[in-house]
C-alpha cells in the first residue's frame, strides 16, 4: 500500500512525500474479502478517475490478472486488469474498506486527519 503524506517545511511551505505501508495478511485477506463481498449495487462504472489520489493498494492476482484499489478520500476507485486484458473501473461504495484507508491515511495531512474536499 502507498499512502501520500503531507508535511510542512522549516520556510512555511509544504512537501508531498508517498510512503509505502506494509499490510498484513490478515489486513490484506479482509480487504480481499469486502471487495469479494460487494454486491453490484455497490459498483458503478467509471472511464475517468477525479480528485487526487491519497491512497493506492495493488493486488497481483494468478494469471498476470491485477486489482487497483485508489482513494481520493473521498471515493474508492476500484480497477481490475484480467489476464485476458479485459479491463474494467468501478467507484465501490463500500464502508469497511473506507473506514481502512481513512484510519491509515490519519495524520498524513500537514498531521491533521482530513483533507478538506470542496
Amino acid at each position: 500500500m502507498s499512502i501520500v503524506v503531507y508535511t510542512r517545511t522549516g520556510d512555511g511551505g509544504g512537501h508531498v512525500s508517498i510512503d509505502n505501508v506494509t499490510l498484513s495478511k490478515e489486513d490484506i485477506s479482509r480487504i480481499v474479502g469486502w471487495l469479494n463481498a460487494a454486491p453490484e449495487s455497490a459498483k458503478i462504472p467509471v472511464d475517468d478517475v477525479t480528485g487526487s489520489i491519497s491512497a493506492g493498494i495493488a493486488l497481483r492476482l494468478k494469471h498476470n490478472a491485477e486489482v487497483t484499489i485508489q482513494y481520493n478520500r473521498k471515493q474508492i476507485i476500484v480497477s481490475r486488469k484480467s489476464r485476458f486484458n479485459r479491463d474494467s473501473k468501478y467507484i465501490l461504495d463500500q464502508k469497511d474498506l473506507r473506514d481502512f484507508m481513512d484510519q491509515k491515511l490519519e495524520g498524513t495531512y500537514f498531521g491533521k486527519d482530513t483533507v478538506s474536499v470542496e
